[in-house]
């Protein structure tokens, strides 16, 4: 029983967490994915992009825990190998640089600037910040087992965090949770 509530309070915290991440999803209108019941991991035979920075048997074994965590969390049950599963999951994950700009005017709050109108000299300046980070996507596949095809996608977004492995954990499970959140879609 006292499992059971750390459990719900942890599964609250995580979705709390999850409520700043902005997921995207796509799928096959013409499936009825509602009646998926078993998963199993598809190996795909050859990776399109290999990113050191995401791309390690850590990173692997940190996203397939939270999958199948939350997998299980929703009901679906990991099937003995690919002939007894429903779908097969995949993930992708990259990792992009990106630029972030920040514009500061310094003219007492009016703009474009007191005095302006009257040919004075423009008070005040402007400074700009700009920061370089690393932005993770994360994709997490849905795929038909017979035809490999893909049926459904969620995709989400962060700055990743260079933090410690535990940080890292966190990281992981609250963009898995806030993706599949949204699966199955609502009929």
């Amino acid at each position: 029983m006292i499992l059971r509530q750390l459990l719900a309070a942890s599964l609250v915290v995580l979705l709390a967490a999850c409520g700043g991440i902005a997921v995207n999803t796509d799928y096959d209108t013409s499936r009825d994915l509602s009646q998926l019941k078993t998963y199993a991991w598809l190996t795909p035979e050859k990776k399109l992009v290999v990113d050191p920075l995401v791309e390690n048997d850590l990173m692997d074994r940190r996203v397939k825990r939270a999958v199948e965590q939350q997998l299980a969390a929703q009901g679906f049950r990991k099937a003995s190998g690919d002939e007894g599963a429903d779908f097969l999951v995949n993930y992708h994950v990259v990792a992009e640089d990106k630029l972030e700009v920040d514009t500061f005017y310094d003219n007492f709050g009016y703009y474009p600037c007191w005095g302006c109108y009257y040919g004075h000299p423009r008070f005040g300046g402007r400074d700009v910040t700009v920061r370089q980070y690393k932005q993770g996507t994360f994709m997490l596949d849905v795929v038909d087992p017979a035809s490999k095809a893909l049926i459904w996608r969620g995709v989400a977004g962060r700055k990743l965090n260079n933090g410690t492995p535990a940080e890292r954990d966190a990281y992981v499970n609250g963009i898995v949770t806030a993706i599949l959140a949204k699966f199955p879609p609502a009929a």
